[in-house]
């Protein structure tokens, strides 16, 4: 999975300075994040509220004037906390790499619609807690491709270009395996609404 984004990355590289209309920039972009649980037996569902944030290098190559593909490589940080008495008891976080394939298409001025898809590779999750906590990244479907949907505003200034706007991602496999017993009972997904905050030169 790390040569496949590597060579993409790559590919993308080396295709910018031939053609006309490709854009690099930064990203650092806060997350807010659902851990949304059913079991399986009963149909329970179980909502958690986390954060995160993704940062890197996004890549956005025009294909005409009113349509662009989002791409590029994140590192993804996701929390998911837990309080009692508020102090932190455990905390599940996840290090990622995050690659998005989102299509921009225009629909009315500086706005635009986003659609598509990308996948996340974690890295590492770990459940951090008093008792010392353990490395859950062998129980975790590492692999997790997601759904997108959301809205940009591109706004030029003289020094270059700010990406403003909200997605929404949807990861369409359990977060767990299987295999896991803590979870066999149970399908875990998790859904992101990120707040876009980008600079292209």
């Amino acid at each position: 999975m790390k040569k496949f984004i590597l060579i993409i990355t790559l590919f993308f590289a080396s295709n910018a300075m031939a053609q006309d209309g490709v854009q690099f920039g930064l990203n650092v972009s806060p997350s807010w994040k659902i851990n949304m649980s059913k079991q399986k037996g009963t149909g329970i569902r179980n909502n958690q509220s986390g954060y995160g944030f993704n940062a890197g290098i996004p890549i956005k190559y025009w294909i005409n004037e009113f349509t662009a593909l989002n791409t590029g490589l994140d590192f993804e940080f996701t929390a998911f906390d837990y309080l009692q008495n508020g102090f932190l008891v455990s905390s599940v976080r996840f290090n990622s790499l995050h690659l998005p394939v989102m299509f921009n298409i225009h629909l009315s001025g500086s706005l635009y619609a986003m659609v598509g898809t990308g996948v996340v590779y974690n890295l590492s999750v770990r459940d951090l807690n008093i008792g010392g906590g353990a490395n859950l990244t062998a129980v975790t479907n590492n692999v997790q491709p997601y759904l997108g949907l959301g809205l940009n505003s591109l706004i030029e200034r003289d020094f270059g270009y700010f990406e403003v706007g909200v997605q929404g991602r949807y990861q369409v496999l359990d977060i767990w395996k299987s295999s896991y017993e803590k979870f066999e009972d149970s399908n875990s997904h998790l859904a992101a609404l990120d707040l876009i905050l980008r600079y292209y030169f």
